[in-house]
């Protein structure tokens, strides 16, 4: 599947040898399905502010709508602004909502929920890269839906730009910095340090409930930036003209999910007030600074409640306007899943996908004791050291600068279960308890595993083995019967049996192994 050099593959070729991989490798799957519940739970946490957020949006257009009927010559411009940043986001949020549930119809097929909320196969790997990398867009044929989703981006952050009327000092300084954080567009970079789109980072090997997560946080941006553009927009109109009961104060939190011991950021506002007179924000009674940005460290576990008032000059009255507001707290947590059973194995290379909720790969690592480890795609090889009982894996997750505890887990060292010999002919396994003479020839080979209802798929090789036949004992140094061996069966009538015994096998890398027992064939 690598290509000639006169002929390297396709994306698309590409795209089908690692979806290809990717299957095989789930088929030995024993998967817990934590990390993708939890995903979920994220998912379902962003829908609660996206759905706050869009309400506050729906109040604050129908603002401009009255304001605009009061005095259309003085608030005439910023009303086209605003309704030309409406226009953009919600074309950028039904294009992600449409790709979401065109995702999902992949992924579950006529089951699907319509409304992209519900994903039955949330580790389906292969749908959202095939999507996102490998499908055309119906509107535009000869981009990817990935690039356009990514291009449709990038074009809404130019519309903030231009709504805002931003300066070119604006463009290149922080401002920029920030609206390219939040939207970030850039390429980013495989386990192999090499440069990729972003769509691939996004996508690529990604399972369905963490890209519906991912997805949904985009919408949450959009309808929170647009909500943070709508405020500056509505900050330049002059308060007065407005009645007091028109206004409102407003949170716009940075984040509603947290890790207990992270930071909680959240922007405290008060929409259409004289700029010449600030407001004061109070939370719990505790005056906050004139920015109104609340910070508090997260201690506990879900959702955490805060209300507080907005004080502000309306004449010569002074006015009180109360809120209140959420946000939801996580344990720390990680899951480590052995791909090939939940214990880990001596003389094996054990396979770990090491994950966080709301933490990306790259931002992940994890520490072993007892145990080498090296990375493999998105596996950890984990091989047990020869004189360990136990293995300890600790995973780290960079936060904001600073390294976190996630989880860990110990493990149990032990040996790989006995497996069992039998013969192959030609491809089919031999019986040993009514055996034709011919199916024992010179092609014939002693194989020895688990066979295809056991739960690992080891690499076993047969070293050497012994035959008793006719009360005379022949060797062969491999996995198939010596020129001695084949002329004692040979000799054999119907009721005779062949004796194997001394059997030694290996995996790779590991030492031989004598099988404890031997194998009867019986002629018929």
């Amino acid at each position: 599947m690598s290509g000639a050099t006169n002929c390297p593959e396709t994306p698309r070729q590409k795209m089908i040898g690692m979806m290809y991989l990717v299957l095989t490798a789930m088929l030995a799957l024993n998967v817990s399905t934590n990390v993708l519940d939890a995903f979920e739970k994220v998912d379902n946490s962003l829908h609660v502010t996206l759905d706050n957020t869009a309400e506050q949006n729906a109040m604050q257009y129908r603002r401009f709508e009255r304001a605009y009927a009061e005095n259309p010559q003085k608030v005439g411009q910023l009303y086209i602004q605003a309704d030309s940043l409406r226009m953009a986001s919600d074309e950028l949020y039904n294009y992600i909502q449409d790709f979401k549930v065109n995702v999902a119809k992949l992924v579950d097929g006529e089951k699907y929920d319509s409304t992209a909320r519900i994903i039955i196969n949330k580790s389906d790997f292969d749908k959202p890269g095939q999507y996102a990398m490998v499908e055309w867009d119906k509107n535009e044929p000869t981009k990817h839906n990935g690039q356009v989703l990514r291009e449709n981006i990038e074009k809404y952050k130019a519309t903030l730009m231009d709504v805002q009327h931003w300066s070119e000092r604006a463009r290149k300084g922080k401002p920029a910095q920030i609206l390219n954080g939040i939207f970030n567009t850039g390429k980013g970079v495989n386990n192999d340090g090499d440069s990729i789109s972003w769509e691939a980072s996004v996508f690529e090997g990604m399972p369905a409930g963490a890209c519906m997560a991912i997805l949904t946080k985009y919408q949450n941006d959009i309808r929170a930036y647009e909500n943070r553009t709508l405020t500056r927009l509505y900050q330049r109109i002059d308060a007065n003209d407005f009645k007091a009961n028109d206004i409102h104060a407003y949170v716009i939190p940075k984040s509603s999910y947290v890790i207990r011991g992270d930071q909680y950021e959240a922007q405290i506002i008060l929409a259409a007030v004289d700029s010449t007179a600030k407001p004061d924000y109070f939370i719990n009674g505790v005056e906050l600074g004139e920015d109104g940005i609340y910070r508090c460290t997260a201690s506990g576990s879900g959702e955490q409640r805060y209300s507080g008032i907005v004080r502000y000059k309306q004449g010569r009255d002074t006015i009180s306007m109360p809120f209140e507001s959420s946000f939801v707290v996580g344990e720390p947590s990680a899951s480590v899943m052995n791909e090939d059973l939940n214990i880990i194995y001596r003389d094996f290379d054990n396979r770990y996908v090491v994950s966080a909720p709301g933490v990306t790969d790259n931002h992940l690592k994890v520490n072993v004791v007892g145990a080498d480890v090296k990375r493999q795609g998105k596996f950890y090889i984990l091989r047990p050291k020869a004189d360990a009982k136990t293995v300890k894996v600790t995973v780290l997750a960079d936060l904001n600068g600073h390294t976190a505890t996630m989880g860990e887990r110990v493990f149990k060292v032990q040996r790989l279960p006995q497996p069992m010999p039998y013969f192959v002919d030609n491809g089919k396994q031999v019986n040993s308890s009514n055996t034709p003479r011919k199916s024992l020839n010179k092609n014939t080979i002693l194989e020895i595993g688990y066979g295809e209802d056991g739960l690992l798929e080891v690499p076993f090789e047969i070293t050497s083995f012994d035959t008793y036949i006719l009360r005379k004992t022949g060797k062969s140094s491999g996995n198939k019967f010596s020129a001695a061996q084949l002329k004692l069966i040979g000799q054999l009538k119907s009721g005779d049996m062949v004796l194997v015994q001394n059997i030694k096998y290996r995996t790779k890398g590991g030492a031989e192994t004598l099988y404890q027992g031997n194998l009867a064939l019986i002629l018929k």
